[in-house]
């Protein structure tokens, strides 16, 4: 893909995420000038993005290293042994943002039926929250030494991190974002 495309679609959802990240009832400042604004670290869009690209590449990485007979096809997830995620990291992508996502979901639009006509309040700002914190969990899960593994390890790891990934693009879709797959 073209750099220019790149920071076009990173520009955009940059952007978009800081502004979809602040609360309704709070004033959002445009201060294009300061040269004190930041989008580095990690509380950003930019960050949740970045880390979205690097789910991306390690899943090219391996579709790569299976077309070159490096690594076997992925299994059924059905014959997965998850007891062998007993990582402390692996515990916290899937019980802090795997599984309390579909709950986050149905809480971030409210049907209010208090008033007359429909009124729906959308919390944006929840989501983008979430996605945030996600992308720093996975990514002190993701810089952590690389170890030995066996096949069924890594499958099993490759499986919880398409969660993290599928949980990122749907947090970005609930965003109008589109998900980077190259930076």
């Amino acid at each position: 893909p073209a750099w220019t495309e790149i920071f076009g679609v990173l520009s955009v959802a940059t952007i978009k995420f800081e502004m979809l990240s602040t609360a309704p009832q709070s004033q959002l400042f445009l201060a294009l000038a300061d040269s004190s604004i930041s989008t580095k670290g990690t509380k950003s869009g930019t960050f949740v993005m970045y880390n979205c690209a690097r789910l991306a590449t390690l899943f090219e990485s391996y579709k790569c290293s299976m077309e070159q007979g490096l690594y076997p096809t992925f299994p059924p997830v059905s014959s997965l042994d998850f007891s062998l995620l007993h990582d402390e990291g692996e515990w916290l992508l899937l019980f802090n943002s795997i599984l309390p996502f579909p709950d986050l979901l149905s809480r971030t639009a409210v049907l209010d039926c208090t008033a007359p006509g429909l009124h729906i309040a959308v919390r944006t700002e929840m989501i983008c929250k979430f996605l945030v914190q996600l992308s720093m969990d996975f990514s002190s899960y993701y810089n952590r030494e690389p170890r030995p593994h066996l096949f069924g390890q890594m499958f099993v790891r490759l499986q919880l991190l398409r969660a993290v990934r599928e949980v990122l693009h749907t947090g970005l879709a609930m965003l109008g974002l589109p998900p980077l797959s190259h930076i």
